[in-house]
């Protein structure tokens, strides 16, 4: 081989060499640019999903209210008319051993012979009248010793 021929040869290898590291140096390049656009867009896809999972979650509280609040209305609502029942329940109940127990007082204070309390009701409106009576004669005594003492 001549000399200019391995001249040729290694000017040839030396551009081929220049331009492998120019190749290689735009492959780094390419590749850190590249590397970086992935993590941004990793960055990016974790706000979003951090910013939808928060919204999310708002949504979800604000919904889990709203059904609480309702269904703490219902069972309020429930519980109220239930109470209301059991109250009406109780007091018809009461009123009926209340009649049941003064009737049988009543009627073995009467076997025995001692006065109820219905007994000197009535004797007390029976002692009305009478004194009604009493005034309406007093009056009239009254009236005739009058004309008695006119004539």
């Amino acid at each position: 081989m001549d000399n200019a021929n391995i001249e040729t040869q290694t000017e040839e290898q030396g551009e081929k060499n220049k331009s492998k590291s120019k190749s290689s140096r735009k492959s780094a390049l390419d590749f850190r640019k590249y590397t970086k656009q992935i993590w941004l867009a990793g960055l990016g896809a974790f706000s979003r999903a951090e910013e939808e999972g928060n919204k999310l979650f708002d949504s979800l509280v604000k919904v889990g209210e709203e059904l609480e609040s309702k269904t703490g209305d219902l069972a309020d609502t429930t519980v109220g008319k239930v109470t209301e029942k059991a109250k009406e329940s109780v007091s018809d109940t009461k009123d009926k051993v209340e009649k049941i127990l003064d009737t049988s007082v009543n009627h073995s204070l009467n076997r025995i012979g001692l006065v109820t309390p219905k007994d000197l009701q009535h004797i007390e409106q029976l002692l009305v009248q009478l004194h009604i009576k009493v005034d309406a004669l007093i009056e009239e005594n009254q009236k005739l010793k009058a004309k008695l003492n006119e004539k």
